[in-house]
């Protein structure tokens, strides 16, 4: 496993999963409306273009020509308004889905920071290559089960779609960019091969943004949909099956700050997160794969509980983590940053070692004998 470029995985952003067909529905039209009207604006250029449209003006009355104008001129203002709304619906799409692309893989870092999303579509050279990239990312950290944290995505493939449709929008940009310095030099051949060329480059262009963006869409709207419903302590499915431990306390300082660490680095799943009023939440987390047993992550109330963040066994170990591969999870969390008090142990019972989380509570990285051969 790679290490996050980032100095830790505790720092990776936090998110909940939030519903984003809305906004993908939006998205989707608005591109739809674009590519139609950008294909045929290109069409109607073709069709009146150069000498064709010159005769056709000057067979017009001056009141004719006036009326033509005032025709024109919110035709064209509207044109420009969608344009405008067609890249703002996309932003808005790309905001929700790297939100929600952090909350299925947590402590996986995307390569561009937030900004980017809005900038790196005006600013040249970055325009060139950045949007792909932000895509790209998103679409690889939503896939089922997420990433492991401080997966490295540098080394990650790319999409084979995100590709077709970025190369698709290059091409359409730089058409439209070289026929508008053909139209000025008067270099008819040039400007007609152009002007071809925009007519369906917007269509092919729209439908591998469409593509693209349904897919994200699917795959978080899977991952969403896959949780239970809020509202109250997770219920264990079917029938009663006896005692068990569900959920075990654990006071800490603060919730995104906990979340950052159990998901982000120690690669817990977060299983519920719901808001009960006056700052509080019932946030619970487990080790992905874990059926029974979860943590609650309680926010410190008052001095006597905050004194008791990072010790409430009196400096014992007070948590054990079973693992089915020692070996995997201790390079995965000592690349990670988590702090080890010792170097692992072969003991009768099995492989050992004692790490610390981000408040100083005391754990057990575990693997039983009778699951696994020693360490190293």
């Amino acid at each position: 496993m790679h290490p996050s470029v980032y100095p830790s995985p505790l720092f990776a952003p936090v998110r909940r999963l939030r519903p984003i067909r809305a906004y993908a529905t939006v998205a989707l039209t608005l591109i739809a409306l674009t590519s139609v009207a950008s294909a045929g604006d290109s069409a109607l250029a073709f069709v009146y273009r150069g000498d064709r449209l010159l005769s056709a003006l000057h067979e017009l009355t001056i009141d004719e020509l006036n009326a033509l104008l005032l025709l024109l001129s919110p035709v064209s203002l509207l044109f420009t308004a969608l344009i405008l709304l067609t890249g703002l619906a996309f932003v808005c799409w790309l905001f929700r889905a790297r939100g929600n692309a952090y909350a299925i893989s947590p402590g996986v870092f995307h390569r561009y920071a937030t900004p980017f999303l809005v900038f790196a579509w005006f600013a040249p050279p970055v325009s060139l290559f950045i949007p792909k990239g932000l895509v790209d990312d998103i679409l690889t950290t939503s896939r089922p089960g997420g990433l492991r944290p401080g997966t490295d995505l540098y080394r990650g493939r790319r999409s084979g779609l995100v590709w077709a449709w970025w190369v698709a929008w290059l091409l359409w940009m730089m058409t439209e960019a070289a026929y508008a310095v053909f139209e000025r030099a008067d270099m008819t051949a040039l400007e007609t091969v152009t002007l071809v060329a925009c007519v369906p480059l917007p269509i092919v262009t729209g439908l591998l943004a469409a593509r693209v963006i349904l897919k994200i869409t699917n795959l978080q709207e899977t991952a969403r949909t896959s949780l239970p419903a809020s509202g109250g302590p997770r219920k264990r499915p079917g029938p009663p099956v006896g005692s068990y431990f569900g959920l075990t306390t654990l006071v800490v300082r603060d919730y995104d700050e906990a979340l950052g660490f159990y998901l982000g680095v120690l690669g817990f799943q977060l299983l519920e997160d719901t808001p009960l009023g006056d700052g509080k939440r019932w946030v619970t987390v487990r080790p992905r794969g874990a059926r029974e047993t979860a943590l609650l992550l309680a926010r410190a109330d008052g001095p006597e509980q905050e004194a008791r963040i990072g010790d409430q066994t009196g400096g014992r170990v007070g948590l054990f983590l079973h693992t089915d591969d020692f070996a995997r999870d201790y390079e995965r969390l000592l690349a990670a940053g988590v702090v080890f008090e010792e170097a692992p142990r072969s003991e009768p019972y099995g492989e050992v070692v004692v790490f610390r989380d981000l408040y100083g509570n005391r754990w057990d990285l575990f693997q039983p004998a009778d699951v696994s051969p020693a360490y190293g």
